[in-house]
């Protein structure tokens, strides 16, 4: 069996390539033929470059093509030379175990026909008679009789050396088994010793370690307890340096003497200070009362302009909606008489269409246009 892969020749490529070049070049035809204003003027040079510049890309396009078939070539020749390899391998490996076969199990002396065609047979061939326990000796043979013991001496000697034999056996079993478990005792105190040391070892590790860390824990302990007094001291002596300074500053602060000026903002003299804020002077409560009577009599005035107001747009829109009724009523009468017009409209066109369907049945159908014709000379050809 053989490698079948396509195989691309130089023929093809060059088929394909003036099969391209010929439907670009009736693109272009058509687009000349077609474009009056080109056709007027003459040379196109925009077109002549671009025909350059690919005909120059075709080329480099020849080249890698070429290229490609090459590579493409060298890889066929590689995989054929390859599978041709293969396959004598494989046909001189098939050869080599046919020939194992025949000549392990096809053998002449393997046939079931060949104690006939034997030349040996006589050769191969027993006597009459090969020993007193021959199978072949039959009662009519007289050579054999009931009752006798031919092989006393021999089945005893046999039977002495058996027994021998099982217990020398025996002997080199026991004497095994008591190695290996004088072995297997002897391993055993060994991982025994080894894991009592190793857990004394231990042990000792542990205390020592646990000791350790009882040490670090309770001086740990103790300079912790002494940073915790040191510390409160610290805390208890500041509590109380801000308790005096803190009284200090209320007794001398502007809040208890009440001062008024301390409230007002730097940044803003209109805005005063929240917190320090302690109430308006008498000047101030007076203007507060002036503004609030000024404010009651603006809103009673705003409050009498806009009922004024609404009265107003009540009136508005009760005309409104006067009007808004009149127009439809009119435009309920418009509807109703243009729906009329339509049905009368509908009527007149029915019986228009009812009579051109008279008239077709007479007249011929399907009449020549000028489409049909306009659908000619459409091509460069």
């Amino acid at each position: 069996m053989t490698l079948q892969l396509p195989i691309c020749t130089q023929e093809d490529l060059n088929e394909v390539l003036k099969l391209r070049k010929r439907q670009q070049f009736e693109e272009e035809r058509k687009k000349r033929i077609f474009n009056t204003k080109q056709r007027i003027f003459g040379l196109d040079v925009d077109t002549l470059e671009h025909q350059i510049l690919e005909k120059k890309q075709e080329q480099n396009v020849q080249v890698k093509w070429h290229k490609s078939y090459d590579e493409l070539e060298q890889l066929q020749r590689t995989l054929i030379s390859a599978k041709e390899k293969e396959q004598q391998e494989e046909k001189r490996l098939a050869v080599f175990n046919l020939n194992y076969y025949r000549s392990r199990f096809q053998r002449k002396d393997q046939r079931r026909e060949f104690d006939l065609n034997d030349p040996d047979s006589l050769k191969k061939a027993l006597p009459s008679r090969v020993a007193d326990d021959d199978v072949r000796l039959g009662i009519s043979s007289a050579q054999v009789f009931s009752g006798e013991d031919l092989f006393n001496q021999d089945r005893k000697q046999r039977q002495k050396l058996q027994q021998r034999a099982w217990l020398d056996q025996q002997v080199r079993e026991s004497k095994a088994a008591e190695e290996a478990r004088r072995l297997a005792d002897s391993l055993m105190m060994e991982k025994i010793n080894s894991r009592e040391m190793h857990l004394e070892e231990m042990a000792k590790s542990q205390h020592l370690m646990r000791h350790q860390i009882v040490q670090r824990t309770r001086q740990y302990n103790a300079n912790l307890a002494k940073q915790k007094e040191v510390n409160r001291e610290r805390v208890k002596r500041e509590t109380n340096e801000d308790d005096m300074a803190e009284i200090y500053n209320m007794l001398s602060s502007d809040i208890l003497t009440e001062n008024l000026a301390v409230a007002q903002s730097c940044t803003d003299p209109n805005r005063k200070i929240p917190f320090m804020y302690r109430g308006m002077s008498d000047e101030e409560l007076k203007s507060f009362r002036k503004d609030q009577e000024q404010q009651l009599a603006d809103m009673q005035q705003r409050k009498t302009e806009a009922q004024l107001v609404d009265k107003q747009w009540e009136n508005h829109a009760i005309n409104l909606d006067r009007t808004l009724v009149r127009k439809q009523i009119e435009v309920d009468r418009r509807r109703e008489a243009q729906l009329e017009e339509l049905r009368r409209a509908n009527a007149q066109l029915a019986l228009h269409q009812i009579n051109q369907r008279k008239e077709s049945l007479i007249l011929p159908t399907n009449p020549v246009t000028e489409e049909f014709y306009d659908q000619f000379n459409k091509t460069s050809r």
